[in-house]
C-alpha cells in the first residue's frame, strides 16, 4: 500500500478511506453515536518538513531580520474544524456592505484570559435563534475523489453576518446564509492545499497546487470574487522532495510562510516580501499559527529516523513586525505539538512517540509558562487493540486546525467523553461533557448530555456552552445549553423528530462530519470529499 511522502516528524500510517474520505473508523449506517475516531487519527496527508540533522535548539536573535535574495520566482496579478481556531475574529468584509463578524471554527470559542485565575465576564446576550429548526437548504457537494488513499481535501468553513465562505477542493464559493444561493466562487487552476486561514479584511490566503506540488500562494477579495494576486513559492524541501504541504498563516495585514529553516512575511496587500528569518541549519520551523493577534509557531529538530522519538522541539511566540522571539517553552521529551487547540488563552494537544493522537492538552500563560495538564488518557493500559485508551474525545486536527469536538472559552475547556453504548436490540450512546480548569487542571462539573444521547460542545452562546446531542431512531437532535459554571442544562434548540433519520445520515453518513454554529444558526458540512457524497453544507433555519 502506498504512503504519503515522509516529510515530518513521523511517516504517515497508510491511509485506510472511508465513506468521508480518509477515515479508517466508519460505521454501519443507523448505528447510534460516534465511534472511536482515534482507532486511527491522522495527521494530514502531507506534514510540513522537518530537517534530520540534531543540534542545540538555537536562538532566534532580535533584532533586524536577514534578508536573502528572495526565492519566490515570480508573482504577480491575477485575476476556509476545518478552520484555523475556533474564536470570533473581527473583519471589515464587504458582503453586503459594512463591517461584518467572521466566525471560525467549528468547535467552540477562544475568548477569556489566559492569567493564572479564571477571569469572570459578564456573559452577552445569546444571539437570536429559532427553538425549533427544520434544514433549510442544502448545497450539493463537488465531487471528490479517493487518490493514493487520500480523499479529496475540502476543509475551511468560515461565515459572515450574511454569507457562508466554503473551500471546495479547488474552488471558494460564497453560499447566502439564509437560502443557500451562490453569491459568487473562484475556480482555481489547481486543488487547493496546505493550511487553512481565516479571511482577513475581506480577503482569503490561499494555497493551491501546480501538477503534484503545492507551490502556489494566492490573495482572493470575497466581496468581488477574484483573485488579487497570485505567488510562486518554493516548489522543493531542502533535501529535494517536492513541496506537497504548505505552512503560512495571516495576522492581519501580513502572511507568513515556513518552508524548512526559513520563516518569511510577506505584505496582504500585494503579496511583496517584507523580511524573512533563517534557522541554523538541522532545525525548521514546524506549525505555524496566528490569531488573536499573535504568531504561534513550533521549532524541531528530528534524529533522523522521521519518527520525532528522539526529537526536541519548542513552542515560541514571535513577533508579527519582526518574527522576534517574545518567548520560547520546551515541549517535554518524547513528545510533540499535534495541533493549537486555542491561541487565547493558549492551548496545545501533545501526543507521545509514534502515536498520531491528541492524548494531553496542556495550557501556557501569557508569557509561555506552562500552567496546568489535562490527560485525555484513561487511567489503567495506555492502549488497547493498539488505539490509545482515551476518556475524552476532542476531535483534534493538526496544525492550526484545532479540535472540532472541544469548546476553549473563559478560562475553561469543554470535552465529550467516549460514548457509553447499550446491548441488545435497543441500540442507544450516552456520554457525558466535563468541564476543566485551565489554570489548575483539576474538573469543575461532569454532566450527562441527556438520557440516551451523545453530544459534542460545538460552541458558546450567551456566555452558555452549546452541545450538539445527535438525533436517534426516535427524536431528532437538539442543541443542549449547559451553564459554564454548574453544568446545569436546558435545551437550546429542537430538530424534528420527523426528520431524525434524515439528520443522522446527514451527520453521520459513516463517519460523523463537523457541525458549526453561528449566530444561533446550526450547519452540518462536509470537509473531505471522496465521491460519494451528496451535499456539501447542510444549514439549518
Amino acid at each position: 500500500m502506498s504512503q504519503p511522502p515522509s516529510h515530518g516528524p513521523y511517516n504517515p500510517p497508510p491511509w485506510q478511506p472511508g465513506p468521508q474520505g480518509p477515515n479508517p473508523y466508519s460505521q454501519p449506517p443507523g448505528q447510534p453515536g460516534r465511534p472511536n475516531p482515534y482507532a486511527g487519527q491522522q495527521p494530514p496527508p502531507y506534514p510540513p518538513p522537518f530537517p534530520h540533522q540534531g543540534q542545540p535548539v538555537p536562538p532566534v536573535p532580535p533584532g533586524p531580520p536577514t534578508m536573502p535574495p528572495d526565492p519566490s520566482g515570480g508573482g504577480g496579478r491575477k485575476g476556509r474544524r476545518t478552520a484555523l481556531l475556533a474564536g470570533v475574529l473581527v473583519l471589515a468584509l464587504g458582503l453586503g456592505g459594512g463591517g461584518l463578524w467572521f466566525t471560525v471554527g467549528p468547535g467552540g470559542g477562544s475568548g477569556g484570559g489566559s492569567g493564572e485565575d479564571r477571569v469572570e465576564q459578564s456573559a452577552p446576550p445569546e444571539h437570536s435563534h429559532k427553538k425549533t429548526s427544520a434544514m433549510a437548504w442544502q448545497a450539493p457537494a463537488p465531487k471528490g475523489k479517493i487518490k493514493d488513499h487520500v480523499a479529496s481535501d475540502a476543509r475551511g468553513t468560515w461565515f459572515t453576518e450574511k454569507a457562508v465562505i466554503k473551500a471546495e477542493i479547488k474552488q471558494v464559493k460564497t453560499y447566502a446564509r439564509d437560502d443557500g444561493k451562490v453569491l459568487g466562487e473562484v475556480t482555481l487552476p489547481g486543488d487547493i492545499c496546505g493550511d487553512r486561514v481565516p479571511p482577513s479584511g475581506g480577503t482569503l490566503a490561499v494555497t493551491y497546487k501546480s501538477g503534484k506540488v503545492c507551490d502556489k500562494l494566492t490573495l482572493i477579495d470575497l466581496s468581488e470574487h477574484r483573485r488579487v494576486w497570485t505567488r510562486t513559492l518554493p516548489d522543493e524541501y531542502a533535501d529535494g522532495e517536492p513541496v506537497t504541504w504548505s505552512t503560512h498563516t495571516r495576522v492581519k495585514d501580513t502572511l507568513y510562510v515556513a518552508l524548512d529553516g526559513r520563516l518569511t512575511a510577506l505584505n496582504a496587500a500585494d503579496g511583496e516580501r517584507r523580511w524573512t528569518r533563517n534557522l541554523p541549519k538541522g532545525w525548521a520551523w514546524g506549525h505555524l499559527v496566528g490569531g488573536e493577534g499573535r504568531l504561534l509557531t513550533t521549532l524541531q529538530r528530528t534524529d533522523g529516523s522521521g519518527t520525532g522519538t528522539g526529537s526536541t522541539s519548542r513552542v515560541r511566540e514571535l513577533s508579527p513586525a519582526d518574527g522576534a522571539t517574545k518567548w520560547s517553552w520546551r515541549v517535554p521529551a518524547n513528545k510533540r505539538v499535534e495541533v493549537f487547540a486555542s491561541t487565547s488563552p493558549l492551548v496545545l494537544g501533545l501526543a507521545t512517540g509514534k502515536e498520531y493522537v491528541v492524548t494531553e492538552f496542556v495550557s501556557l500563560s501569557d508569557s509561555g509558562k506552562r500552567r496546568a495538564g489535562i490527560p485525555l488518557l484513561k487511567s489503567g493500559p495506555r492502549s488497547k487493540d493498539g488505539v490509545p485508551n482515551l476518556k475524552h474525545v476532542p476531535g483534534c486536527g493538526y496544525g492550526g486546525d484545532g479540535c472540532s469536538d472541544t469548546v476553549i472559552t473563559n478560562d475553561m475547556v469543554y470535552l465529550p467523553t467516549e460514548d457509553a453504548r447499550s446491548g441488545g436490540d435497543a441500540e442507544w450512546a450516552e456520554n457525558k461533557i466535563v468541564a476543566y480548569s485551565l489554570a489548575t487542571g483539576r474538573v469543575e462539573w461532569s454532566k450527562t448530555t441527556g438520557p440516551k444521547r451523545s453530544g459534542i460542545p460545538v460552541d458558546v452562546d450567551g456566555g452558555n456552552v452549546i452541545v450538539y446531542a445527535e438525533a436517534t431512531a426516535e427524536s431528532g437532535g437538539q442543541l443542549i445549553r449547559f451553564d459554564p459554571d454548574t453544568g446545569a442544562r436546558s435545551v437550546y434548540q429542537r430538530h424534528p423528530d420527523s426528520d431524525s433519520d434524515t439528520e443522522r445520515r446527514t451527520y453521520a453518513p459513516g463517519t460523523p462530519l463537523p457541525v458549526y454554529l453561528d449566530r444561533g444558526q446550526f450547519f452540518i458540512v462536509s470537509e473531505s470529499l471522496g465521491g460519494s457524497e451528496e451535499m456539501i453544507i447542510t444549514a439549518y433555519e
